[in-house]
């Protein structure tokens, strides 16, 4: 290691970097922070891993929607869920057409189809994907609540509310996608690598200020506390041939 101080022109600026190697550089810096450095450089170092700590989160809800419902998909569960209620409506109709002195049931099959579609019939279904989940949840919760499911099987049959909840949860977690997905390409990724950046800068900037030329341990302190950074650009450097930087940087701490 070089007994002379670290060059404070070397860190005013940020290294190039992707979310997941500012992630990675930033807990190394953090780990390698030096105890006997002074609070402002203590806290410049926790707010480089607080830094961190906000893009891994931004990081893994942009992962997590990668495995985001296709808009094929969604159609394909939207016209399941459809076709399911249209089913039982149909069903219903068709008993409360029977003559009701031979078939008792066909009074209550209309009471059913009043109960549980009113006079807007399915034109819920033509509404967005999360307000149709919730529409069609409330239905299901009103003929748990009331009882209804009895009546439901005795008339239309079994397979019909048994299609309905199947398809259900199935358009639960479509909707859930798509509101992941929503909220992922909402979050800018950028936004939080210049934000290390800038914790970054700033954290070496004072570590570099700390440094007395005449006392070897102070500069000892500070090279092994930017070490992680010097290695990231290292690192860069040698692949400087490619044009992204190295996602996951060669780093090491000391021990």
């Amino acid at each position: 290691m070089s007994h002379a101080p670290p060059d404070p022109t070397l860190y005013v600026r940020a290294p190039v970097m992707s979310a997941e190697a500012g992630i990675t550089l930033s807990r190394a810096l953090f780990a390698a922070c030096v105890q006997s450095f002074s609070p402002a450089i203590q806290k410049a170092a926790a707010k480089v891993n607080v830094a961190a700590d906000k893009a891994q989160s931004a990081l893994a809800l942009r992962q997590k929607a990668l495995g985001k419902v296709s808009d094929d998909t969604a159609r394909l569960v939207d016209q399941a869920g459809d076709s399911s209620w249209s089913a039982l409506r149909l069903r219903l109709l068709g008993a409360a057409e029977l003559p009701g002195a031979t078939y008792p049931d066909a009074k209550r099959a209309a009471e059913l189809v009043t109960i549980l579609f009113g006079p807007e019939g399915l034109s819920f279904l033509k509404e967005t994907y999360p307000v149709q989940w919730s529409t069609a949840d409330t239905i299901l919760k009103r003929i748990d609540e009331e009882g209804l499911e009895k009546d439901i099987d005795r008339i239309a049959g079994k397979i019909y509310l048994d299609n309905i909840r199947a398809q259900h949860e199935q358009y639960g977690g479509m909707v859930q996608g798509i509101l992941l997905r929503e909220q992922a390409e909402g979050v800018n990724l950028n936004d939080h690598v210049r934000a290390m950046g800038r914790a970054i800068v700033d954290y070496a900037t004072k570590v570099c200020a700390s440094v007395d030329e005449d006392d070897p341990s102070s500069i000892s302190a500070a090279r092994s506390a930017l070490r992680p950074l010097d290695a990231y650009r290292e690192a860069a450097a040698r692949r400087g041939s490619s044009p992204q930087p190295p996602a996951t940087p060669e780093i090491t701490t000391p021990g």
